[in-house]
This record gives C-alpha cells, sequence and structure tokens, in this order.
C-alpha cells in the first residue's frame, strides 16, 4: 500500500469528518444510528475476518492492505455516529487523545484547538512498545468495545449528550489508532485512503470523467466513433428466436440467443458492451465487431484489444448479468447505491488493463444505465441504442414498425 508511505500535509480530525460527512447516506434514515452502528461493526468483524483469511490462505497481499482498508472504514463509520450524536469534529479528536492517554496513564490533557490524525498517531507511536505482541488482545478489545455500542438501543444511543457520545466514540477512535500502530501505519494514512475511496465511490456534483483511452496515441481511424447507433432486431429464424444487431444496415456480429434453457433476454447483452463504451470509452469486444483494434500501437493491439482483454470483457458482462438476474436486473437500484462488493470484484477483473483507471462510480453507472436500456430493450423487443462518448450517454428508442424476417 503505497500511499502509507507518502509525506503530506497533516491531515485535522475537522477536515475528514467534513468531507466524510458529504457521504453518510444514513444521515435522514429514520434508522441511521442502527445502521451505522452495524456498520461499525461489521468492518471491525471484517478487519478480523480478513486477517484470518491472510494467515490461512498465506496471501501474498500484506496484512497492512487489508488493515488500512477496514481501519479507514471504521473510522467512516465511527465519525458518521459522531455527527449523528451532535459531537463537534475537536471533541471527538480531544477525547480520543484522552483515552489514548489513560490507557497509557499519562496526565489527561485535554488538547486545545484542532487536532491531526498525525497527532493522535505521534501519540500512539511513542508507546507501541509498551503494546509490542499484544494486537490480538487489542483486536479483541476493540471488538469487544464496538460489539458494546452495537448493543445499545439506537433510542438510548440519541438520550446521550454529546460529551459521553464523544467519550465513547473517542474511545473507540484510541483503539483504532493503537490497532493501526500495530500494523505498521497510523490513522492519518487510513484516513486518507479512506477520503480517496470516498471520491472513488461517490465524486460529489462536478464528476471528471477519465480521458478516453483512444483520444491519442493511435491513428485516428482506429478510434471508437463518438457517435453511433446499433439497432438491435429480434427475429424469427425456424423455430428459434434471434437477435441481429446493425450498424448502418450492416449486420454486425453473428445473430445472437439466449442460450439458456429459460429465456432471459440475454440475447440483448452487447447492449452492456455499448454501455462500457459510452461511460467507460472501453470495449475490446466492440472494437473487435466494428474492426477497430489499435494495430499502429503492437503492444497495445495485443495487451488491451486482444482476446485476453475480450474474455475478460465477456465475463464480466456474463457475471454481472447473472448477479443481476436474482435482483430483478438491477430495477430501482438509485446512482451510488449498487452493492460495492461487486464494483470492487469488476476492478479486481480488471487490474492492469487501461479500464483499471475508472473510478468505482464510472463503472456503477456503466453498469446501471446499461441494465435500465437493457430493460428497455427486453420489453420493446427492438429498437435502436444510440452511444454518446462525448456526453456519456446511452439512450434507446424503440422502432415503430417490427422488422420482418428475410
Amino acid at each position: 500500500m503505497a500511499a502509507l508511505c507518502v509525506k503530506e500535509m497533516p491531515l485535522s480530525v475537522a477536515d475528514y469528518f467534513a468531507k466524510a460527512g458529504d457521504t453518510n447516506r444514513f444521515r435522514d434514515e429514520p434508522d441511521g444510528v442502527t445502521q451505522l452502528c452495524f456498520g461499525l461493526f461489521g468492518e471491525i468483524g471484517s478487519l478480523l475476518a480478513a486477517l484470518k483469511k491472510v494467515s490461512r490462505d498465506k496471501l501474498l497481499e500484506s496484512e497492512t492492505h487489508f488493515a488500512a482498508e477496514e481501519i479507514g472504514d471504521a473510522l467512516w463509520y465511527l465519525v458518521s455516529l459522531a455527527h449523528h450524536g451532535g459531537v463537534e469534529p475537536d471533541l471527538l479528536a480531544a477525547a480520543c487523545i484522552l483515552g489514548l492517554r489513560r490507557r497509557l496513564n499519562e496526565a489527561e490533557i485535554r488538547p486545545e484547538g484542532g487536532v491531526s490524525f498525525e497527532e493522535i498517531d505521534s501519540l500512539a507511536e511513542l508507546h507501541r512498545v509498551k503494546f509490542e505482541g499484544q494486537r490480538e488482545n487489542l483486536l479483541r478489545e476493540l471488538a469487544a468495545a464496538a460489539g458494546a455500542l452495537t448493543a445499545s438501543s439506537q433510542q438510548n444511543f440519541k438520550s446521550w449528550t454529546p460529551e459521553k457520545v464523544a467519550d465513547t466514540l473517542g474511545g473507540l477512535m484510541a483503539q483504532l489508532a493503537l490497532v493501526a500502530r500495530c500494523f505498521q501505519f497510523g490513522l492519518a494514512a487510513a484516513a486518507r485512503e479512506n477520503l480517496n475511496k470516498i471520491k472513488d465511490r461517490w465524486p460529489g456534483d462536478n464528476p471528471e470523467f477519465c480521458r478516453l483511452f483512444d483520444a491519442s496515441g493511435c491513428e485516428e481511424h482506429e478510434r471508437l466513433p463518438r457517435q453511433f447507433e446499433i439497432e438491435f432486431i429480434t427475429r424469427k429464424v425456424g423455430n428459434r428466436t434471434v437477435v441481429v444487431q446493425q450498424l448502418n444496415g450492416v449486420n454486425i456480429g453473428d445473430p445472437l440467443t439466449d442460450n439458456s434453457h429459460v429465456p432471459d433476454g440475454y440475447s440483448y447483452h452487447d447492449v452492456f458492451h455499448l454501455s462500457y463504451v459510452a461511460h467507460l470509452g472501453w470495449s475490446p469486444v466492440i472494437r473487435a465487431l466494428l474492426k477497430l483494434k489499435r494495430k499502429s500501437r503492437s503492444q497495445v493491439d495485443e495487451n488491451e484489444d486482444g482476446a485476453r482483454a475480450i474474455i475478460i470483457e465477456e465475463g464480466i458482462a456474463t457475471w454481472i448479468f447473472n448477479h443481476a438476474h436474482a435482483r430483478g436486473d438491477f430495477e430501482g437500484v438509485q446512482i451510488g447505491k449498487l452493492e460495492f462488493g461487486l464494483l470492487k470484484q469488476v476492478r479486481a477483473m480488471v487490474q492492469g488493463y487501461e479500464v483499471h483507471q475508472c473510478p468505482w462510480w464510472q463503472w456503477e453507472l456503466a453498469i446501471l444505465r446499461g441494465f435500465e436500456v437493457f430493460r428497455e430493450l427486453r420489453e420493446h423487443k427492438r429498437g435502436i441504442v444510440s452511444v454518446d462518448m462525448v456526453k456519456r450517454t446511452l439512450t434507446f428508442r424503440p422502432t415503430s414498425e417490427p422488422r420482418v424476417a428475410e
């Protein structure tokens, strides 16, 4: 986890508090406190499970990588709970400092002014030797403290004064700081990584799309067309129903069926590849169909546009399709609400390819918009799908008359 070693300007608890608060999706939920408590407990449980997996499976990834992500996520839930409890960031940070000093048998001197995560980490580091070899005990204590908080009802939590909320959550933050030190990093690094993760997942009001991958470095005739339309036509051929795709009246690819004992609309699945083009600027499958592989750059042609990349994209589309089929084809899923685990899995599947640069929110847009058009196409059986790589849009309009089989 390279970011843990980068020297940066101090990150104040108040600054993190403000940025994390912008993505608190439980703020207006009637059971928001309960969900946040469950989330905090779940992240600490995930930390323990991840460490067990690393040890059991002898994974190459370091414990630090797993621990930093889970502690960063736990910190997000903790800070969001503080917001629900009416706790100001400086009060939370001061309670954390006092919690550390109590554990270290130091004078309980309340810090004045704002506190940075680096100050919290420095205090934890000064006494790291005292907790050397006690990682398991610290993890047990952290899990027990999170469990005790979760056991408290939402009604009970809301009856607490801000001071009591700060003292409880500040103590938990102090424990997080000590656990982080056992893994050779600090809360500052975990908080920064978490902010990067937040921006990757929820970009705010003015998101910036990744630059199109073929915007430069290849011949113009090798670039994906910035605007084009594909017509989907459902036909009866003997006792089979097939879907044909046309670009400017010319058939593209082979006629498709659902390839399933139970009809599920998979014959329209190329709409997902079109959505990847529109929202990600990427699709080795569509490049191959339109004969737009980047031949002028041999490594790009072989690695980014080659057979392996095509197989990976088809695998992603099929895996997501099967996942979505059991979830109503994502109907009603709003932007920002798609399962995070799904997005993380997709990112892992494209590791090493150019599309790995695309943030999670861009993938979410491609997936949800692709399924929205898929549902329309499945309903109407035929229609035109318009791709606009400039506006990053995918739209559908049904054709007015059914096409007759030739």
